[in-house]
């Protein structure tokens, strides 16, 4: 997948520098098109109909991202061949489950018209990736420099 440590932990700096500057994007976004005015929905009674949801599903992707981030057992097969790209595979896969917080706080902002929902989500999101960055540095150590 790389051929080198170095070009991997380029791409992986990359990857997370992106997803940790979306949310802002998000927010922008959502400010402006609800600056002033309400949300999308017709509705607003549907809004905490669907933030439970939404933070069951934060929950579960919480789970799942920490079961990626801490199994040895995950892609253990791909780690004796190519340990490298296993580091890069693991932690993009956590940095991407991070930051579908901020895309469920995206949806319930544009859908309220309240920014606090955005706020909160991506702080989440934030978070999550300075976990799966700490993580990804800690597997780091682990490998060879080859």
């Amino acid at each position: 997948m790389f051929p080198d440590k170095a070009k991997m932990v380029r791409n992986a700096n990359f990857l997370l520098l992106v997803l940790a500057v979306a949310p802002v994007v998000y927010m922008v976004t959502a400010a402006l098109v609800t600056f002033g005015k309400g949300g999308i929905a017709r509705d607003q009674s549907i809004v905490p109909v669907l933030f439970f949801p939404f933070v069951v599903v934060s929950l579960v992707n919480i789970g799942t991202m920490v079961f990626f981030q801490t199994s040895k057992r995950v892609m253990s097969e791909r780690g004796r061949y190519d340990p490298v790209g296993r580091t890069y595979l693991i932690m993009s896969t956590g940095a991407v489950l991070a930051e579908a917080h901020a895309i469920y706080g995206l949806v319930l902002t544009l859908l309220s018209g309240s920014i606090f929902y955005a706020i909160g989500f991506s702080c989440v999101a934030w978070a999550c990736l300075w976990w799966v960055r700490d993580r990804f540095k800690m597997n780091l150590g682990k490998l060879s420099n080859a």
